[in-house]
């Protein structure tokens, strides 16, 4: 089934997708964080967009800091380390609801490159991270896209770190969608590595995919023909494509 919908439905450019051009327009930032960049596959643009919302968090936390000491720095010189991390905290707090993050095990994680302890500084306790040692750390923390996976699991891609969105899972599989691109994705859940990607459209359609219906389509993913039938009845695929692809099934 996969091989058919390979073969019959559409495969849009990469290069013309947002995303991708969104991160290829970021790539000094990449560097500037201690990345490496070459982004040449699906793969690696969605694990690139993972990173790089992490450095827009990281460097917002970072940048509110710089301001907090040049506005208040009359009055900081006079307070304690406990007063001082009290009154970042709560200049912080509206600017921490406006970022993207997840949770693991309990913990809110802002930079998904970065240990859970870390996260808990830069959310908690960023005076500590004020300090050179911690300093040190985080710039000599090694720097590299599968960094998150090895950290949190897949459950980075079911974050708001991640355009893809999640549609199935099974033993051994979880399955994504990316609207962008039109496409499913198949991520190991032990290695985390993406394993295959298929359209679910072909060059007739025209118009927009649904998430629920996509969910619901998946419900019929070990059953091909209901699949392709599925995508039929929604317009994804064309009676001149379903025709093709279920002589081909049967």
């Amino acid at each position: 089934m996969i091989k058919l919908l390979k073969k019959y439905g559409v495969e849009l450019k990469l290069k013309k997708c947002d995303l991708f051009r969104l991160i290829e327009g970021q790539k000094d930032t990449f560097l500037e964080d201690g990345f490496a960049f070459k982004m040449t596959n699906e793969e690696e643009m969605f694990k690139y967009e993972v990173i790089l919302n992490g450095i827009y968090n990281k460097t917002k936390i970072e940048g509110e800091y710089k301001r907090f000491v040049y506005e208040t720095q009359d009055a900081i010189q006079y307070l304690n380390y406990e007063e001082k991390q009290k009154m970042f905290n709560s200049i912080i707090s509206e600017t921490l609801k406006n970022l993207k993050l997840m949770k693991a095990d309990q913990q809110i994680i802002l930079i998904p490159y970065l240990e859970p302890f870390v996260n808990e500084r830069y959310l908690n306790n960023y005076m500590l991270l004020t300090l050179k040692q911690h300093q040190l750390y985080v710039k000599d923390y090694q720097r590299n896209i599968e960094i998150p996976y090895q950290l949190y699991g897949l459950k980075v891609l079911r974050s708001a770190f991640s355009s893809l969105k999640g549609i199935a899972e099974d033993e051994n599989y979880e399955y994504y969608y990316y609207d962008g691109l039109k496409k499913i994705y198949i991520f190991d859940k032990k290695e985390y590595g993406l394993v295959d990607s298929f359209p679910i459209i072909d060059k007739y359609f025209q118009g927009n995919t649904s998430l629920d219906d996509i969910r619901e389509i998946m419900t019929y993913y070990k059953q091909p023909q209901q699949f392709i039938n599925q995508l039929h009845e929604l317009n994804y695929l064309s009676d001149k494509v379903h025709k093709k692809i279920m002589k081909k099934l049967k």
